[in-house]
């Protein structure tokens, strides 16, 4: 970013560590602090943001929502058989039962976002600041 680039403002934005600082952390927190429209705002910034490729936007997008989606089905697997016991819904209260699933759901993506959003900014970080 020069002194004679025309680019508008919000183009020269995108490009700004400060702006992919900013982007990491409400990837991070954003569905924590303000569940839902946060997520989604991360998500807008993130696929704005020019300082990830394309890969790294994906799987930053779409990892949490893949590991939460493997996690819950190996938790519906384990206990698609088990019946109401004395122990209660279940019997077991280690292993969450089918009914949980939806709050286990959240958590599992409230921290894959925070991981993914650790990892993007370890990524910004890890870089050389550019001298102006």
């Amino acid at each position: 970013m020069s002194a004679s680039d025309d680019r508008p403002f919000a183009e020269q934005l995108l490009e700004r560590r400060g702006f992919a600082l900013a982007t990491a952390l409400v990837v991070m927190l954003g569905g924590l602090v303000v569940p839902f429209v946060g997520w989604v705002a991360g998500m807008v910034m993130l696929w704005r943001a020019r300082a990830w490729t394309t890969r790294q936007k994906v799987w930053a997008t779409a990892g949490p929502l893949l590991a939460t989606g493997v996690v819950l089905i190996v938790l519906a697997l384990l206990t698609a058989n088990w019946s109401t016991t004395d122990a209660g819904l279940g019997g077991s209260p280690v292993i969450p039962v089918v009914l949980d699933l939806g709050g286990t759901a959240v958590v599992l993506l409230l921290v894959s976002y925070a991981v993914a959003g650790g990892w993007l900014l370890w990524s910004v970080l890890r870089r050389p600041v550019p001298q102006a």
